[in-house]
């Protein structure tokens, strides 16, 4: 009743990227071999069998001496042109635009790649103050009550707060478990089924449930609701490889910090998703309010800061 892509991310991305293809053309853009709109008829040549759609009269005042007053411009125009080309579509007002100028040549009309919030909420009194943009459908823009620009990763902090949440509750002996509506097959090498099985108990402590479903395969019964919803497969295919890194005689203990930051990697918000005003605003107040949130589980920065004088610095006014 349902499939599943193995990477879905990857599928998302790749649809995504072919609509945003197909749809981001500014009517700016320019035509690399723009034919005229309409040229002598003694020019036309009709091929065998196939028709040319009607051609439109010339407009008043047209001659074959100047043919050019009717076609699209062109990327370079002659030297003698005018600084000012008056171009006439078949439909609608005659418009002038400069030539010989770059900006000529650039998408002007392309939507930038920013969600500006509207209406701006003000800078509110916290750290990373409040949210005004979302960048790329990654990164998140901020404004500081004292004017700093706030930049976050929004994949990097969400997955540093997953993996406080789950830390913590590990620690406390509280990992809440969501059972799967129908148990979740995963087919796996056999030295990696060896090692989660062998380790199951500890891992439903983290609330993973999972058995062995023969020789090369898990059965995932549940999963930490911290985590949402992950792919249990690319889940336990990190959490063999970490397991793997240990020595034998380990407990899982003694790497419980490495084995939950992998977690908290699949149960994070993704780099791509759009997110609204609101949910922008409660990451920042919750990264305010989790220790160690200056970097993700990994080490990488969440939250670039810039001060006035950090700009200034960097536009060469100090």
């Amino acid at each position: 009743s349902e499939l599943r892509f193995r990477d879905a991310t990857a599928v998302r991305g790749l649809v995504i990227g072919a609509i945003r293809r197909a749809l981001g053309v500014g009517t700016g853009d320019a035509t690399p071999h723009a034919k005229p709109m309409y040229r002598p008829a003694a020019s036309w040549s009709r091929p065998r069998g196939i028709p040319y759609p009607p051609v439109p009269p010339p407009p008043p005042g047209w001659s074959a001496a100047s043919p050019q007053m009717w076609s699209a411009p062109q990327a370079e125009p002659p030297a003698a042109t005018a600084p000012g080309l008056t171009l006439r579509p078949p439909d609608g007002p005659a418009s002038t635009v400069t030539t010989g100028l770059a900006e000529a040549q650039l998408p002007l009309h392309t939507p930038p790649a920013a969600r500006q919030i509207t209406p701006l909420p003000q800078a509110a009194d916290h750290p990373l103050g409040a949210p005004v943009a979302q960048v790329l459908d990654t990164y998140i823009i901020a404004v500081a009550g004292d004017g700093s620009l706030v930049l976050v990763d929004q994949h990097a902090a969400h997955e540093r707060l997953v993996h406080e949440a789950l830390s913590g509750a590990a620690s406390a002996g509280s990992v809440r478990s969501q059972a799967l509506l129908l148990p979740a097959v995963v087919d796996l090498p056999a030295g990696d089924v060896a090692r989660l099985t062998a380790r199951a108990g500890d891992l439903a402590r983290l609330g993973l449930e999972l058995e062995a479903f023969g020789p090369g395969a898990i059965l995932v019964r549940a999963l930490p609701a911290v985590l949402g919803s992950p792919d249990p497969a690319s889940l336990l295919r990190d959490l063999a490889d970490e397991l793997a890194e240990m020595e034998e005689e380990t407990v899982l203990s003694a790497r419980l910090d490495a084995v939950i930051a992998r977690m908290a990697c699949h149960g994070s918000i993704r780099a791509g998703r759009k997110l609204s005003a609101a949910e922008m605003s409660a990451l920042l107040r919750q990264m305010e309010a989790t220790p160690r949130a200056a970097t993700c589980s990994h080490g990488r920065p969440t939250v670039l800061k810039l001060s006035k004088a950090d700009i200034e610095r960097m536009f060469g006014r100090r």
